[in-house]
């Protein structure tokens, strides 16, 4: 007889398959009586949970690669977290995996992912996709990445609106009076720097750009500039939270007060915001949609070959690091 299936098991159980699954991979998941029965039947019918063996022998898994460049970067490690969640409500197991920005190390998660026999794969670019490497691998036809890739319509995606999102950082900051204000960068290469950019060329009155990097010490290195000048802008918009708080710390030291000398608006909607010193406003993106839309356009994506482009809208989050320039 052939070894029961997870299926035999939620249909002898009444319940749903991807229940099944959490009561063996997430069991705090699942409720303490729910998971007992569960246990109970899989026993009954000789059915043991062993995800590995069950991929090889099926050649199909549950399992789902999130390849990310840096789990240091708090915006990837809130993905990891909601895209967990996501994926454990539909009975998949989530698989972290940094590349430190390595393309040689994302061919071979693709390939590893391949001979697991996961369904699909998400992305979340530092630099802009190696499309070449996703195309030489089987299973790079079946990842979705966050992030945009005009130049191959076939790759699922999802972003935010970067240009609105600067548009909205303009908006408050010209609202309350700042009419020079700088920028600093991110990540060279991506197209969601570049967006941002662009953005920022495009309605500053005087483009003043600081510096270029999605670490903290960009933003020091940014501050150095910023204290150097003779003119400086009464305002800065940062890429990414991230450079936010390098710059707001790194002027901190040299004594000049955020909002009071400058004000710093950030990008990016990070929890850690909320409760930096001083709070930080910023342009939020919705990290939990992401993960969330990404999984069913992977989905929809293995189910019938369509690539599914999602592009979602940016929310203006005003905290305490920005108000009007001194007269």
């Amino acid at each position: 007889m052939a070894d029961p299936s997870i299926d035999a098991v939620a249909e002898a159980a009444g319940v749903h398959r991807s229940t099944v699954s959490r009561a063996f991979s997430r069991p705090e998941a699942v409720r303490t009586e729910t998971r007992q029965h569960i246990l109970r039947v899989a026993e009954q019918l000789g059915y043991t949970m062993s995800p590995l063996a069950q991929a090889l022998r099926r050649k199909s898994s549950t399992f789902v690669p999130l390849i990310v460049p840096d789990i240091t970067n708090p915006f990837f490690a809130e993905l990891a977290k909601t895209m967990t969640e996501a994926a454990g409500q539909r009975g998949y197991q989530l698989m972290l995996c940094v590349t430190n920005g390595d393309t040689a190390q994302t061919a071979g998660y693709l390939t590893a992912m391949q001979s697991l026999y996961a369904p699909f794969g998400i992305i979340a670019p530092s630099t802009r996709v190696d499309i070449d490497t996703l195309a030489k691998i089987d299973f790079g036809q079946r990842m979705v990445v966050i992030d945009r890739v005009d130049e191959h319509p076939t790759v699922p995606t999802v972003t935010v609106d970067n240009r609105r999102g600067i548009e909205l950082a303009f908006e408050h900051l010209r609202s309350v009076g700042h009419r020079r204000i700088g920028y600093v960068s991110g990540i060279a290469g991506t197209h969601t720097a570049q967006d941002r950019m662009d953005a920022y060329r495009d309605l500053a009155d005087d483009p003043i750009v600081l510096d270029s990097g999605a670490d903290t010490e960009a933003g020091e290195r940014a501050a150095a500039q910023f204290v150097a000048m003779d003119d400086r802008p009464t305002a800065i918009i940062a890429a990414n939270d991230m450079v936010a708080f390098g710059v707001i710390s790194a002027l901190a030291a040299q004594g000049i007060s955020v909002p009071g000398d400058v004000s710093i608006i950030g990008f990016d909607g990070l929890g850690l915001g909320a409760r930096f010193n001083p709070a930080l406003t910023t342009i939020s993106q919705p990290i939990t949609d992401m993960g969330s839309i990404a999984i069913d356009l992977a989905e929809k994506k293995a189910a019938d070959g369509s690539a599914g482009h999602v592009v979602l809208e940016p929310e203006l989050l005003v905290r305490a690091s920005t108000a009007g320039p001194r007269s």
